[in-house]
């Protein structure tokens, strides 16, 4: 898998799944998450598929099954899995470097998404419903709110830059937030002839091949809260770009990290259970 989940500490955190894979006539498995959605929610809000009228594709969330034709299949999906994800590949004939790009959003899962999804709530979990006023906000179409309406209450930027660079040979890029900050990667862009490696605080969490992302942008949103390393490796083609930002260290997102806890701010602790911004 190019996304490394054991080694993700920093939630939430949008990323691209990328599989470049060699297809045999019958069935072939290009993702399978189970062990990875322990305690954690998987959103699943594209899937770019390569068309090919050989190869069909049988998707799972959970109990939610379906199977699509690759050709004019698009990538309008939004897709929650808590215990299961597949994607299998459902071939007529052999195919070479089958490409499959599948956008995910990992996070820890809040009040809000498991009374949605009639999920058993643990007692500290039901008092922050009860406190909160949760089942009331769900009823009223509040919440859970949509991942990328999230992201934009709870994301303060300062600055953001896109920057268009030239690597021939492999090369790193490293940004470091200041104390009151947080870098967030917000999209790459690299040619289909190479690979861009995403670092954070020290850990290799996600690495994009060029062949499935299609020379287009991948929107993703990593946080880092000590280091963002980009580490582009080039076949012919030098130019890549990538987006990013500084944004402000805020207290929701002290509590959403894990910097400070119930004891600190109990009403902010409970904002942030329930999936309140």
């Amino acid at each position: 898998m190019s996304v490394v989940v054991s080694d993700i500490s920093n939630y939430p955190v949008k990323l691209a799944e990328t599989v470049v894979k060699n297809l045999s006539a019958g069935i072939s498995s290009l993702i399978s998450l189970k062990k990875e959605l322990q305690d954690k929610l998987l959103i699943v809000d594209k899937i770019v598929a390569a068309e090919n009228a050989n190869v069909s594709l049988r998707i799972q969330a959970d109990v939610w099954k379906e199977e699509t034709l690759t050709t004019n299949l698009g990538n309008d999906f939004y897709l929650y899995a808590f215990s299961l994800f597949e994607i299998k590949a459902v071939a007529t004939a052999s195919v070479t470097n089958y490409t499959l790009l599948c956008s995910q959003v990992w996070q820890k899962p809040t009040v809000a998404h498991k009374i949605l999804f009639d999920m058993t709530l643990t007692d500290e979990e039901r008092e922050i419903a009860e406190t909160m006023n949760v089942e009331e906000s769900i009823e009223q179409g509040t919440l859970p709110l949509p991942f990328d309406v999230f992201v934009r209450r709870i994301t303060k930027t300062k600055k953001r830059a896109t920057v268009a660079r030239s690597d021939s040979s492999a090369a790193g890029v490293r940004f470091f937030p200041l104390s009151d900050e947080v870098i967030i990667l917000r999209s790459v862009q690299i040619p289909e002839d190479a690979s861009l490696l995403i670092t954070v605080d020290g850990k290799d969490i996600c690495t994009l091949d060029g062949r499935a992302c299609g020379a287009s942008d991948v929107e993703l949103y990593v946080i880092a809260e000590d280091e963002l390393r980009l580490t582009y490796s080039p076949s012919a083609t030098a130019e890549w770009r990538f987006t990013y930002e500084r944004a402000k260290l805020t207290d929701y997102l002290r509590m959403l990290l894990g910097r400070m806890t119930r004891a600190h701010d109990e009403e902010l602790w409970m904002r942030v259970r329930a999936g309140i911004v």
